[in-house]
């Protein structure tokens, strides 16, 4: 018959080992809440990640699916083990710490779950939405936009409305149940110190090793996640805020990716014997000094760069892509046209750096927003001013965007006309004037530069054909804000301005070049797309005689091609091409940076990938449908592809486009 008595044998652990598992699991009980918040975040992840595989389900591969979602989930687990470091070590204090202590840390641990889950929720709404436009998942873009808080509000609220209401529909409901979840979190007491402390050790330990998810020597990172040759694939292993943090990072310590290493010199190398350029005028200091020598002219000509937004192939019906820009077409019908010119990124301030400097692209940010290039950088601006012309930058828009006017302020541009400067504009969009309103503006400056009796040279940076697509309701009469019509627009504001000049007497004395930056949405499943790199240019005006050029070329070739025709001849570091003076073996070449992603493109369709952490992918580019089939490996062209990927980080570490005694007087 039971006593009833609490301290009867009966009623006490039977065993040592009982003891021990009954103060293991109160030792634990602090810490179910934050297992609870990493099940209901995996859970979230992958929800986002079946949707963009059902979504995207038409360029995915079925067999890769099964190591996709395990990526994915190391990727989750990964970065849920650096937002749970904290609350960790919070909840190994305050569960053993007496009460009034406790208590501000129990707060602060409820503030971060409260906030870092927020941020994880906002960033997986945010996915789609950022992937239909840019092909990838947040990234630095995503960080750079928030840099332009006016342009970014007037972007998201007059062309994407609908998207920012209900995003703010679905985080208000999610924080306000998120937080009454975490209210009801208490604190629980640790039955000992001594009994704590080895409990906490070992579940810190599992989030070391969740968050470093490696055993190797660098832990687990984005670049090791990726395994396919489907672009889509690899982006949608990782998580939006992995990449965003990984994006932050590399912002920073610009090392976010890395290729496989090459000494520098064989490096300048293999890019001198491909050139085969006179580089006599090189120095250790600037090895790929080379000389350019102008066609002869009685006099140096003007130089004018229009540069279209988004402007790309695609839509050109002279290169075969949609009939959206007669009067581009009839310009290519009268001017030097290339039928086969790539872009060398996929950002504006990448198209900048390569038709004003010749710069290779790098893994890492372009050159006009970083540190070291910020001035006696070479540039078209700072050469040409240096010859007495006039160099100005006329934009529609905030010229302070993307660093653009201390970028061209250090670096040799006399004026910047940007949207501070117009009396009266016609229309005013999200990203300022109007392309009519801007054109006007520059044939006004060239009119009183020739006036003047000024030599000039102007960048010239058009703004409608850029999201949300507005455009004046003259031109407009109702029609929807899509990129076709704004596309019309563009194309016919730069046919005025065509028109407009081809009557002025400085004409035949002026070089123009119409360019586009970049292509818009340059995506799809390669690892390069290289048909969202294909653009339209042709040069005209200064007597050039109508022709076509067929070789692939690329934006870098540009600041030589119109040096040398407006009769210039030059010291400049650039490894671009003067393509008035090809040599009879050229083989044609464009550089193309898609992300972390680098690929080399040849005139026979031999397309070179230089991708993270060591990796290689050959294929064979088809002009005719823009497909990328497999193809053999080179390992000649490996090398070769891999010196111009490495070269441009090379070359802005080092310096060799600063300082430099350029231009032959």
């Amino acid at each position: 018959m039971k006593t009833g008595n609490p301290d009867s044998d009966e009623n006490r652990p039977n065993t040592a080992s009982q003891c021990f598992f009954r103060i293991l699991a109160d030792s634990l009980k602090p810490y179910a809440h934050i297992l609870y918040f990493a099940v209901f975040f995996v859970a979230v992840y992958g929800i986002i990640r079946l949707a963009g595989i059902f979504i995207y389900r038409s360029v995915i591969d079925f067999q890769e699916i099964p190591l996709l979602l395990f990526n994915g989930v190391r990727t989750d687990i990964s970065g849920l083990g650096y937002i749970l470091a904290l609350p960790v070590l919070l909840t190994f204090l305050w569960s053993i710490l007496p009460a009034k202590l406790a208590r501000p840390l129990f707060i602060l641990e409820k503030f971060w779950l409260v906030l870092t889950g927020s941020l994880v929720f906002f960033l997986e709404l945010c996915t789609f939405p950022f992937m239909e436009e840019y092909s990838v998942r947040p990234n630095r873009l995503f960080v750079e936009y928030l840099l332009y808080p006016g342009e970014l509000i007037n972007l998201m609220l007059r062309g994407h409305l609908a998207a920012v209401i209900a995003v703010i529909l679905m985080m208000a409901v999610f924080v306000f149940l998120f937080s009454r979840s975490i209210r009801g979190i208490s604190i629980r007491k640790a039955p000992s110190v001594p009994a704590a402390v080895p409990v906490f050790i070992l579940i810190a330990g599992l989030t070391f090793i969740a968050a470093r998810s490696s055993f190797e020597h660098r832990p687990f990172n984005l670049a090791k996640a990726s395994f396919s040759t489907n672009q889509i694939v690899n982006t949608l292993v990782a998580n939006s805020g992995y990449s965003l943090i990984t994006s932050i990072k590399g912002l920073f310590s610009e090392k976010s990716y890395t290729y496989k290493s090459m000494p520098v010199a064989e490096q300048i190398s293999l890019i001198k014997d491909d050139t085969g350029f006179d580089y006599s005028p090189a120095t250790p200091k600037h090895p790929t000094l080379n000389r350019l020598t102008a066609i002869n002219r009685d006099r140096k000509l003007n130089i004018v760069i229009i540069l279209e937004e988004s402007l790309g192939a695609q839509f050109v019906g002279r290169l075969s892509g949609g009939n959206l820009t007669p009067a581009l077409d009839r310009i290519y019908s009268e001017g030097w046209g290339f039928t086969r010119l790539y872009a060398t990124g996929v950002r504006s301030v990448r198209g900048i750096e390569a038709v004003t400097s010749g710069y290779t692209p790098t893994i890492n940010t372009a050159t006009v927003k970083r540190e070291k290039t910020q001035k006696n950088f070479f540039n078209l601006g700072g050469l040409l001013r240096e010859q007495g012309y006039h160099t100005s930058f006329i934009y529609g828009g905030e010229s302070h965007f993307d660093n653009m006017r201390s970028f061209f302020l250090g670096n040799g541009y006399s004026e910047i006309i940007d949207i501070t400067s117009y009396e009266n504009p016609d229309f005013v969009a999200s990203w300022g004037v109007s392309d009519e309103d801007l054109f006007n503006k520059a044939v006004a400056h060239f009119d009183d530069m020739y006036q003047n009796g000024r030599m000039f040279y102007s960048l010239v940076f058009t703004s409608s054909n850029h999201d949300p697509f507005e455009i004046p309701d003259k031109f407009a009469k109702g029609a929807p804000r899509t990129r076709d019509n704004a596309i019309r627009y563009a194309d016919y504001a730069l046919g005025r301005f065509y028109d407009t000049v081809k009557t002025k007497p400085y004409f035949k004395d002026t070089v123009f070049l119409v360019i586009a930056d970049h292509d818009a949405r340059a995506g799809g499943s390669d690892l390069v797309p290289a048909r969202h790199f294909h653009i339209p240019g042709v040069i005209f005006g200064g007597g050039i005689s109508k022709r076509t050029e067929n070789h692939v070329v690329s934006q870098i070739d540009m600041p030589k091609t119109l040096l040398s025709l407006a009769g210039i001849s030059a010291v400049v570091p650039t490894v671009g091409y003067d393509l008035s003076n090809l040599p009879d073996d050229f083989k044609g070449r464009a550089l193309l940076q898609f992300y972390q992603n680098f690929a080399l493109l040849r005139d026979d369709g031999s397309l070179m990938m230089v991708l993270p952490d060591e990796k290689f992918a050959s294929g064979h580019y088809d002009f005719t449908d823009y497909s990328i089939k497999n193809a053999p490996d080179d390992p000649e062209l490996e090398k070769l592809a891999l010196a111009y990927a490495l070269f441009g980080e090379t070359a802005y570490q080092k310096g060799y486009f600063l300082n430099t005694e350029r231009t032959e007087k």
